[in-house]
């Protein structure tokens, strides 16, 4: 059973310096995911991150060529990756292009699967709820009301959903 992040915090304030080097450097040599990640950290660098999302967007959403996978697993846990080290504005940009890729994926392909409508809405509610945070000019209006334009018209109640979290998003920013 792994240690909660008291036990760790605990343990690791107990390593010496090469211990903690040696802790970091066996994380790192572990898998690519950690590599990407303590780059980004270490070096404030996290292009690696944002093209292995961009990756997972054209594998899943692919909208010419190929078909889609329509698999949205690799992008989303690609997208909790990035998240963590990105900035504020960062983070929303690449919200939205998890959102805008699924959208311009069904404008060329059509309906599919019900669990990703719900992942897009999940991700575009997140994406307001951090635009919300932000400075009322840093917010891109017009790219948010495109996407809902865009993705009118599919099922499942998706365009509504979208529309309903944008239309409740305008109204809070109005209150402010």
């Amino acid at each position: 059973m792994p240690p909660t992040l008291t036990q760790l915090r605990k343990t690791v304030a107990e390593m010496d310096a090469p211990e903690l080097r040696g802790l970091i450097e066996a994380l790192f040599k572990a898998n690519v995911i950690n590599k990407r990640l303590l780059t980004a950290l270490l070096e404030g660098d996290s292009s690696e991150l944002l093209a292995k999302l961009d990756s997972e967007l054209l594998r899943a959403f692919r909208d010419e060529g190929r078909l889609p996978t329509m698999r949205v697993g690799g992008a989303k846990k690609a997208l909790a990756a990035y998240l963590k080290v990105a900035s504020p504005m960062q983070a929303l940009d690449a919200e939205l292009r998890y959102v805008e890729a699924g959208i311009r994926c069904l404008n060329a392909y059509g309906d599919w699967p019900e669990n990703n409508y719900s992942s897009m809405e999940k991700v575009f509610e997140s994406a307001l709820k951090r635009a919300r945070t932000l400075d009322a000019d840093a917010v891109p209006h017009k790219r948010l009301t495109a996407l809902v334009k865009d993705g009118d018209g599919f099922g499942y109640g998706f365009s509504d959903q979208l529309q309903w979290l944008y239309d409740e998003f305008m109204e809070e920013l109005k209150e402010d």
